[in-house]
């Protein structure tokens, strides 16, 4: 059990680095039924696939944090993000803190939670708004962005190129005909 002090420190250092972070996604990391009953068959997130997970994380300036949901919640209290009750959250609680793209965060422990049964979410803020789960998935699952980069880039295009093909077949049978 942790000291009054150890606490006090890592609800400071969790209040500094909430303010930082452009995402910041609400993860569960060991096994939940859904009414509060561990599965007995399911076990959570190893200290290897933990390391891992934490490892990921360093690469796009972002950590894994995990603490009790009162500390969270005292953390957040002020901010009054609508939809956000850590008490509805079951199971222990982890928070990835993302100061790189928060797309890019996303996508990236999402990966990892397909190769992880173990890592569920309950949602993210985004922006300093805060999202469900469904939301964050459906951002998770989107394409990077140079595919929709270059997706936008290909229909921008497509009417000009039937143009300068349509032109191009004009041309050709004035050309015929003269």
């Amino acid at each position: 059990m942790k000291s009054r002090i150890q606490k006090s420190e890592e609800l400071k250092k969790l209040r500094d680095k909430l303010p930082k972070s452009k995402i910041t996604v609400f993860t569960s990391f060991s096994p939940s039924t859904g009414s509060g009953q561990v599965k007995s068959k399911e076990k959570g997130l190893s200290v290897a696939q933990m390391t891992e997970l934490k490892r990921l994380l360093r690469g796009m300036k972002s950590e894994y944090f995990v603490t009790k949901k009162t500390l969270m919640d005292l953390a957040l209290k002020d901010k009054n993000y609508d939809g956000l009750d850590m008490y509805k959250m079951e199971g222990s609680i982890g928070l990835v803190l993302g100061e790189d793209d928060p797309y890019l965060v996303a996508k990236k422990i999402y990966e990892f939670s397909r190769k992880n049964q173990s890592l569920h979410f309950w949602g993210a803020l985004i922006e300093g708004k805060f999202i469900g789960k469904d939301g964050f998935l459906e951002i998770a699952k989107l394409s990077s962005k140079e595919v929709l980069f270059g997706r936008l880039v290909g229909m921008l295009t497509y009417p000009m190129r039937g143009l300068a093909v349509a032109l191009s077949e004009v041309a050709k049978k004035k050309e015929a005909t003269s």
